[in-house]
């Protein structure tokens, strides 16, 4: 299992963060330059970068070659037309370049040691660590190396923390869950989670995009979000459903009209934090995380089977066909949880026993 968190690091005094500010500029230059290289090549060799010209060391433009062509490779795949790809993100260090270390210093909690333009006089520079972050320090292994970006304000140092993947549990119940817009999280047992969300979009869109209210507001939203995910019944579940709804606002005729409301009132709405949230806490607990195709679960009768687009009318459910009434989100999440099941019967029919059921 893999982790990244990110840390400020703007707890050294100006000196030291310009020499910071310096090197990015420096290397930033040379993976655009680099990026020319393999725009006309289709490749950076070792001959290249040792007759590339750079306040850089050798060391270092080897890493910007790395990075380079990592950036190329990425822009071949997504087929991208037009301009050749640039660079203005982070710096992607290995140890040869970060090194952390716990503080004994009170004041702080940690301090980054970081090679500079400056052969041999690395900046040393201090930075706290937080709540979250601790666990992950004191129970999990820090990866060498790490990541330097500038967001506008203040350099982020972004570190990744490793850990055994824990053994899926054998034992335990199974929940399926349906992912909404007016209530965060509704689960086949019928629970309701971040019901406050709609509240927290309207706040976004009352503040200026860009302004310190506004990132305010997408910071509180990613708490509410983070802090929903844990409300979650994992320590009981050996399996959670949930509905992969990933490019939900193209494709279907039901993801058109969802994206019109995306794109006003609910445009700052990231389901892809929240499973990406409930994926994470799943693998740490040892819970299995089934997705499903979630075509059609919100307009099926969990009752009957029947399968009508007017079933549905907004937060309400009523079958066309038996009668039966529902809140929509329930219904679908009922459905959700089947459809796992039934995956998952699939697979055990397949190899001839399944854990699951």
């Amino acid at each position: 299992m893999k982790r990244s968190l990110k840390f400020t690091i703007n707890s050294g005094n100006n000196r030291k963060l310009i020499q910071i500010d310096e090197l990015f500029l420096v290397y930033k230059q040379a993976i655009n330059d680099l990026l020319v290289i393999a725009s006309i090549k289709q490749d950076i060799t070792e001959k290249d970068i040792k007759s590339y010209s750079s306040p850089l060391s050798y060391r270092y433009k080897q890493c910007a070659r790395r990075q380079a062509l990592s950036i190329y490779q990425t822009w071949l795949k997504a087929k991208k037309k037009g301009n050749q790809p640039t660079f203005d993100g982070a710096m992607v260090l290995d140890e040869r370049f970060i090194e952390v270390r716990q503080s004994k210093n009170s004041s702080f909690d940690y301090w980054v040691k970081i090679a500079t333009l400056a052969k041999g006089k690395p900046e040393i520079i201090p930075f706290k660590s937080y709540d979250y972050a601790n666990q992950y320090f004191n129970d999990w292994k820090l990866v060498k190396g790490g990541r330097l970006k500038h967001n506008g304000k203040i350099w982020m140092l972004t570190l990744t923390f490793n850990k055994d993947a824990v053994e899926i549990k054998k034992q335990g119940s199974t929940l399926g869950i349906d992912i909404g817009i007016k209530k965060l999280i509704v689960d086949s047992s019928g629970n309701e989670y971040g019901k406050s969300i709609e509240t927290l979009m309207d706040k976004i869109q009352r503040k200026q995009q860009g302004s310190k209210a506004f990132d305010r507001a997408l910071k509180e939203r990613d708490y509410y979000i983070n802090k929903t995910a844990k409300e979650l019944p994992l320590n009981e579940l050996m399996m959670i459903v949930i509905e992969n709804i990933k490019g939900i606002k193209q494709n279907t005729k039901k993801e058109r009209r969802l994206s019109k409301e995306f794109r006003s009132k609910f445009q700052r709405w990231t389901y892809a934090r929240l499973i990406g949230r409930v994926q994470q806490l799943a693998e740490v607990g040892g819970v299995h995380c089934q997705f499903i195709n979630p075509a059609y679960t919100s307009q099926t009768c969990s009752q009957c089977g029947f399968v009508h687009k007017l079933n549905r009318a907004s937060e309400s459910f009523r079958c066309r066909n038996c009668g039966y009434t529902a809140d929509a989100d329930f219904n679908a999440a009922v459905n959700i949880l089947r459809l796992g099941l039934a995956c998952q019967l699939m697979v055990g029919r397949s190899t001839q026993g399944n854990s699951f059921l």
